[in-house]
């Protein structure tokens, strides 16, 4: 079967691993993976959407559009959390679109199989897709097939150096400005031997590192035990493997998380969902902690773990924010000196307790909180990099092409620092651990944190050796 297939991609990292597996099964049944902005070429575009904020599906629509308009024979399959609460939307972009709730999308790791199995390019691949989709929706009795939200488990990742690990799924909280809980539903667990069973795989592979990765890591669950709990369970079970959060609540900061966190195999980055520095506005948006819980965090976090990156979310412009809420904001992030902010301003979600909440802020002051915001961030990863230079660090290689003979590669330290490394060895490929030394700061991390492929540096590095554990 010849058949190519893109990938988009749109929020969080859950979706990034997401995405991984499905690539893999495409792979596996004989696809050609392509990249690129609009799919040129390509037989399936998989756009795998966001609902986090209105300028995502924006996005997501734009992509469907867009990579359409430019492979007109192509079929776009839309997915995600924005396809599990407004799929009549999306299906109503093109007659080519088919959309998969967000709730089914494991179902698309068997695509690839069937359609090398029943189409085989014969005939109009969009009659093909809807077959499969029709073959799926129900079960003989009328009852809706279930699908697996822990089936995603790719053995090769294509856009990342780095593996993800998914254990958990949904949400229990009911945020008044997010309906992520209600597009993921509510908080699962993958059991802690499954969990295990996975992560040996991924050391056994060769893997360095990996990203345990969820909607809400603080809800993990498995017989009454908690993310402490799993996370001291893995590193008893396992030898090397360095393990990375990809986010995790300020309440879930007590004793028991901060004990298992010193351990020398959890990286020495945590990403925190803080949202606003106002106890005022933090109830408005039914968090269920407030302001000085975030600064005990920050401060208890570098007591145990040193210098770490902590990074940051801050809304802007939530309804009634008034100056007052905002320099709580401000001060809050000056007091927790953070290495970098993830600042974006409000976007009522339809079927939120925010969706009519007042007063409103105009769009016009949430987006010159953000901006202010944003100089604080830049500023904050300045200075974290600036202690940084002189150190040594392990780090893991990014990237697919093995090292050249220039010696210069890119690599994310332990801390989450992207780095250009030089003296490599040539050949060595992307996943591999090393360590290094830093050396000095090229001026580039003015980007900053969240952007594509390895043009963001935020510090040169000099390679020492290869082995990191």
């Amino acid at each position: 079967m010849e058949l190519s297939v893109v990938f988009h991609t749109l929020g969080c990292k859950l979706n990034q691993l997401e995405t991984e597996s499905l690539a893999d099964a495409f792979r596996k049944g004989g696809a050609a993976i392509l990249r690129g902005p609009g799919g040129e070429g390509a037989d399936i575009v998989v756009v795998n959407t966001c609902t986090v904020t209105g300028k995502a599906e924006q996005k997501a629509r734009h992509l469907v559009r867009l990579a359409l308009s430019r492979n007109p024979g192509a079929v776009a399959i839309v997915t995600g959390c924005y396809a599990q609460v407004e799929p009549e939307a999306l299906a109503a972009l093109h007659e080519r679109a088919v959309v998969v709730p967000g709730d089914e999308k494991s179902r698309l790791l068997g695509l690839a199989a069937f359609l090398s199995e029943e189409w085989q390019g014969h005939g109009d691949l969009l009659d093909a897709i809807l077959q499969w989709k029709r073959s799926g929706e129900a079960s003989d009795d009328g009852s809706r097939l279930a699908a697996d939200p822990f089936a995603f488990r790719p053995e090769e990742f294509a856009f990342h150096s780095r593996p993800s690990l998914k254990i958990e799924d949904g949400c229990d909280n009911r945020c008044s400005y997010c309906r992520v809980c209600i597009a993921r539903g509510p908080a699962r667990s993958l059991g802690a031997k499954e969990v295990l069973t996975r992560l040996r795989a991924l050391e056994a592979a060769g893997k360095s590192e990996f990203v345990l990765a969820g909607v809400n890591l603080f809800q993990y669950r498995d017989e009454g035990l908690r993310l402490p709990g799993l996370l001291r369970f893995l590193i008893e079970g396992t030898e090397t493997i360095a393990i990375r959060l990809s986010s995790y609540e300020p309440e879930g900061v007590d004793a028991d998380f901060l004990e298992v966190f010193t351990h020398p195999r959890v990286r020495p980055h945590v990403h925190l969902p803080v949202q606003s520095g106002s106890d005022a506005v933090l109830r408005r948006m039914a968090r269920a902690y407030r302001r000085e819980k975030v600064i005990a965090a920050c401060e208890t976090l570098r007591r145990v773990k040193g210098d770490l990156f902590i990074a940051a979310d801050l809304i802007t412009g939530f309804p009634g924010e008034s100056e007052a809420d905002f320099a709580d904001t401000l001060d809050l992030a000056r007091r927790c000196d953070f290495a970098w902010i993830h600042a974006f301003p409000f976007s009522a979600r339809p079927g939120t307790a925010a969706w009519d909440m007042g007063p409103k802020v105009p769009e016009r002051v949430a987006g010159e909180r953000v901006r202010a915001l944003g100089e604080l961030a830049r500023a904050g990863r300045q200075a974290y990099i600036g202690r940084q230079a002189g150190l040594e660090v392990d780090a893991v290689l990014e990237g697919s092409r093995p090292i050249a003979s220039d010696g210069k590669g890119h690599a994310t330290s332990a801390n989450y620092l992207k780095l250009l490394v030089e003296g490599l060895p040539a050949g060595l490929s992307g996943g591999a651990a090393i360590r290094c030394r830093l050396e000095a700061d090229p001026g580039s991390s003015q980007n900053g944190e969240s952007g594509e492929g390895h043009e963001i540096v935020d510090i040169k590095a000099i390679y020492i050796n290869r082995f990191a554990h």
